[in-house]
């Protein structure tokens, strides 16, 4: 299957994945980079058929490079026959979890509603987290695998030609390198470890504290982003932040995600001021919705750029976003929320015209120079940070 035309984007060309190996001439590889060879093709199969595993690549010997599974036509009744262990598994999940995240959440809405403080947490704290905990360890499981049994009865070889788009842009997005994303990840988390052992979590320190910003303290504006209300508050920005930015960092370059992540700082924290004006405002929420502002409108410019059914799943994302927001209002900043995700919408609307190309925007000398800046002042913001809670 040749795929090297140049009117292809990056991920559907014939040297976007590596060249198989020599070692075996059937076999799989995994995300992880682990390969397992076979000299037939039947042991391949048999072998993916025995469980769910990481299945990313396979390679057959007609074919130079690694292939998305949905590339070989042979491999329908062996996807099909993974979907029905994946159904099985994530039926499995839920009912194991549903005992606890069940009594969890039952305990925590008789807490709120009896104004009780379960572990220490205000009620409203603790249902939204029990809230959480129930969607994405039960609802969530249960939901792909009724998803998965609803769609097999129209999974057919005709339906498999269709996600390979889809297959080949997830594994090469996997295989892409993220420098900056890991260097925004590596400051926040630095920022967080010294939250941690600071007195009273620094949010006194270098939070938003609105009325210490309204008598001068402007540079709050830019360091509350990188502080967290708790633990649970900074896996979940983190790992919003890794997805988005990653995706934001490979399909629009580096400089335009430093970019986006100063300036939905500002946005996020003029909303915050404005329209909440007495609440101590921290996380960088603000900040993860201005990426997926950003994307949502990039990708519908560049709309050749992307699969379609890969840029659906964006909208799952503004959906959750929108539900966890309106679970918990009354301690959520959602003006930050959108203000963000204004900021980061506007920033991709104005830099940005409308493409009919597949192709990656090609970096400018202005670009570097933007996304410099922006990446000193973040740089600076997240050290201004440390700084204010170390001193």
């Amino acid at each position: 299957m040749a795929m090297s035309a140049p009117g292809l984007p990056a991920w559907a060309r014939e040297e976007a994945f590596p060249l198989k190996p020599e070692s075996a001439p059937f076999g799989s590889q995994d995300e992880a980079g682990k390969q397992v060879g076979f000299d037939t093709f039947d042991e391949l199969k048999s072998y993916l058929q025995t469980g769910k595993g990481r299945l990313a690549w396979i390679w057959v010997p007609e074919h130079p490079r690694l292939l998305a599974p949905e590339e070989e036509p042979e491999m329908f009744a062996v996807l099909k026959k993974r979907r029905i262990i994946f159904a099985e598994e994530d039926e499995a999940e839920a009912r194991r979890t549903l005992p606890l995240t069940g009594l969890l959440l039952a305990y925590a809405m008789y807490a709120y509603c009896q104004g009780g403080r379960p572990f220490g947490f205000l009620g409203i704290h603790f249902l939204v987290m029990a809230a959480f905990g129930f969607l994405y360890f039960t609802a969530r499981p249960w939901w792909e695998s009724h998803k998965i049994r609803k769609a097999l009865p129209h999974f057919d070889g005709e339906r498999m030609r269709g996600e390979i788009p889809e297959a080949r842009f997830d594994l090469w997005m996997g295989a892409q390198g993220s420098l900056l994303t890991v260097l925004l990840l590596s400051l926040i988390s630095l920022v967080g470890l010294t939250q941690f052992f600071s007195p009273g979590l620094g949010i006194m320190d270098a939070g938003l504290v609105k009325p210490r910003y309204a008598l001068g303290e402007s540079w709050r504006l830019f360091t509350a982003a990188f502080l967290h209300g708790n633990v649970i508050h900074f896996i979940l920005n983190a790992s919003a932040l890794w997805y988005l930015a990653r995706r934001l960092e490979i399909l629009a370059r580096w400089p335009h995600l430093a970019a986006v992540f100063f300036l939905s700082i500002i946005g996020a924290g003029w909303a915050s001021i404005s329209w909440m004006p007495e609440q101590t405002s921290v996380g960088v929420s603000g900040v993860v919705c201005g990426f997926l502002g950003f994307i949502l409108v990039f990708e519908t410019l560049h709309r050749p750029l992307v699969p379609r059914s890969a840029r659906r799943r964006l909208l799952g994302i503004l959906f959750s976003l929108v539900v966890i927001g309106f679970l918990g209002f009354r301690f959520i900043d959602n003006a930050a929320h959108f203000g963000g995700l204004v900021t980061g919408g506007l920033y991709a609307l104005l830099v940005f015209p409308k493409s009919a190309s597949p192709h990656r925007p090609v970096i400018l000398k202005r670009d570097i120079a933007v996304g410099g800046v922006a990446l000193f002042l973040v740089l600076l913001s997240g050290a201004g940070a440390i700084m204010a809670m170390t001193n």
